[in-house]
């Protein structure tokens, strides 16, 4: 287990989860706990996938940052529970860029050990700007946090990160998946022969 990987793991609490938060979230829970990753997810690529669940814990730390996210303001909260919430904000956005940065260097090196670069550098190259749109715009959630927008901020995030299991798996990470397992049975009959 890399050092991402314990860290996020010391700064997700999946027992403060609540299940109701959002259809990935509801479907994904008990697979957080150890379990394998909603069929949606699925890629079938195992250390994608264990990333995947991290990212999913991840979420479910952002859903219960705020103590009310139907806000579109935190005014009301004290001082203090604000401050509680902007630094707790700023540690997951640390870590989610550090871990994400980590996630796509996994699938970038997936892409190149398996010759697809070399084969379809279109698809590759759509892949890794998907990936980079991603990280830009966590980095400009980063830089326009303001104390009294947190829950705001948090929502943005959320939703990115939302998009991102649901559309840029689906896109790209099953495609890379696929690719991968037509190799693997390809180099497997050349095995047995």
């Amino acid at each position: 287990m890399g050092a991402i990987d314990v860290k996020f793991e010391r700064t997700v609490k999946l027992d403060n989860i609540d299940p109701d938060s959002s259809a990935i979230e509801a479907e994904a829970v008990n697979q957080m706990l150890g379990k394998s990753l909603p069929p949606a997810l699925d890629t079938g690529i195992g250390a994608v996938d264990f990333e995947h669940g991290q990212l999913l814990s991840c979420m479910a730390s952002l859903r219960q940052l705020c103590v009310d996210p139907t806000r579109d303001t935190c005014l009301p909260c004290s001082g203090e529970q604000r401050a509680h919430c902007e630094s707790s904000l700023i540690g997951i956005l640390g870590d989610l860029l550090a871990f994400i940065l980590d996630h796509f260097h996994t699938e970038e090196k997936a892409m190149r050990d398996s010759l697809l670069y070399m084969l379809d550098r279109e698809v590759c190259e759509a892949h890794m700007e998907d990936h980079a749109r991603i990280s830009e715009k966590i980095q400009q959630i980063v830089a326009a946090i303001e104390p009294d927008k947190t829950v705001l901020q948090v929502r943005e995030l959320s939703a990115l990160l939302e998009r991102w299991m649901t559309h840029h798996v689906d896109l790209h990470d099953k495609a890379l998946a696929r690719w991968i397992a037509r190799q693997e049975s390809f180099t497997d009959l050349f095995k047995k022969t």
